[in-house]
């Protein structure tokens, strides 16, 4: 049993640290940087996790489908908000 837990436990802590790489291999393939925001620069609501718009490779976290023709009208004001 002991040695199941030290497993699982292994397992939890190292799997961050093996699936790291992959994902920033992928982020440098694609060109695009998750700015991370977690707050619509345009509405000021929490951000879907579904809708997003990318701009000048990178990608801004919205609250709604709505906000990405009001961020892309006016993307300087919206991109530096959330800096």
């Amino acid at each position: 049993m002991k040695k199941i837990v030290v497993v699982v436990l292994l397992l939890v802590f190292l799997m961050p640290v093996m699936v790291s790489p992959v994902l920033a291999a992928e982020k440098s393939e694609t060109g695009i940087t998750d700015v991370g925001n977690k707050i619509c620069p345009v509405m000021g609501g929490p951000v879907s996790g579904k809708d997003f718009v990318v701009y000048q490779g990178k990608r801004y976290g919205l609250c709604c489908p709505a906000c990405k023709a009001a961020f892309l009208a006016h993307p300087e004001k919206y991109a530096s908000q959330t800096a």
